[in-house]
């Protein structure tokens, strides 16, 4: 419609939603058959005359068609952030309460991990906290959430609040801390973290799932995966990957994230027989374990919404090395004291 319409709109006819509106072309006039009536528009479909409804995409006039027609039709999903690269943060702290806070949580370390004896172990190597959140969170990396792995609450069953509360105020944090018990995901919570993570490891079954959708369903189950899915309990034995996601789908979940543990910490990249084994499931699914930042491009290629990289890919130790050799303000000497283990990086033993 053109000298009433800009290329951008698109109008529909208000009684019946159709596009096929023209404005109404008057016969007398000072150009006959030619000068419109901007008052006025004509529908094809049903002949109503009057002023349309204007939208500005070609989606939403054709829903409001649709809707006009008695079809029901489904909410617009809100656009998806977009394919998101989460770095894992295991956090390992000791547990020497006769120090003060601030003292405490510089011996926090973020550590290298590997999967053994169907656990999430910390490696020789390990970076101060403020060290390597100064690397990640700095303009080169960029870092705006990490996946925290609370060790001491995932293998000893002894999450350490006081540290994690100070911790999770430096960035939005997914966090696991290692909950036994529903009840126990959702302390979590108490921390202020954009999200609280439950690993299968450290829950007895399926059932402790149904349990604590029933208590929130914005908590990330997280199927901790070694060929099979592992459980706290090894008589659980739902342990096939594709059939517990969806069974967590039909509990009432809508997103999940699986963690192949065999190459945790491996930067080996995805295992190819697992990316086929989540293909076509209706949920939102983060992957993690053995990722490196260029391989989250391709997962969003495959439909996933996420991944979760290694603690210590390439690109991370090169700005961790950089940082360590970036000139200080005031070129004094250095002190001859050796660097606190806390602070310096340990070469992985694994």
């Amino acid at each position: 419609m053109p000298g009433i319409l800009s290329p951008t709109d698109f109008a529909a006819c208000a009684r019946c939603g159709s596009g096929r509106v023209h404005p109404k072309l008057l016969v007398m006039g000072p150009i006959a058959g030619i000068d419109s009536d901007s008052r006025s528009f004509i529908c094809e479909s049903c002949g109503h005359e009057g002023l349309p409804v204007f939208f500005d995409t070609a989606e939403i006039r054709e829903q409001f068609e649709a809707e006009k027609k008695g079809v029901a039709v489904p909410a617009a999903k809100a656009p998806r952030e977009g394919v998101l690269s989460i770095p894992i943060l295991p956090v390992l702290t000791e547990p020497l309460f006769d120090l003060k806070l601030i003292e405490l949580v510089q011996l926090a370390t973020v550590t290298g991990v590997a999967w053994k004896d169907r656990a999430v172990r910390a490696t020789a190597y390990r970076v101060g906290f403020q060290e390597y959140w100064d690397a990640i969170g700095g303009p080169r990396y960029n870092a705006s959430r990490v996946f925290m792995l609370d060790l001491a609450g995932i293998n000893r069953a002894s999450p350490n609040f006081d540290v994690m509360r100070h911790l999770v105020k430096r960035c939005e944090v997914w966090l696991d801390l290692g909950a036994r018990e529903p009840g126990e995901v959702m302390d979590g919570y108490m921390l202020d973290v954009e999200r609280v993570v439950a690993g299968s490891k450290t829950l007895a079954s399926l059932e402790d799932y149904i349990d604590l959708h029933a208590l929130s369903a914005d908590v990330l189950p997280c199927l901790d995966w070694d060929g099979q899915v592992r459980w706290l309990d090894p008589r659980e034995r739902r342990t096939d990957v594709r059939e517990v996601a969806k069974s967590l789908k039909a509990i009432g979940f809508r997103s999940l994230c699986v963690m192949d543990t065999r190459r945790l910490g491996t930067g080996a990249g995805p295992d190819p027989a697992l990316l086929a084994a989540l293909e076509g499931l209706d949920l939102e699914l983060y992957l993690g374990g053995g990722l490196q930042e260029s391989d989250v491009p391709a997962l969003g290629e495959r439909g996933f919404a996420g991944g979760f990289v290694d603690p210590y890919t390439p690109v991370i130790r090169d700005l961790l090395r950089a940082k360590r050799e970036e000139p200080t303000a005031a070129p004094a000497p250095e002190p001859t004291a050796r660097p606190s283990p806390s602070t310096r990086a340990v070469p992985d033993s694994g």
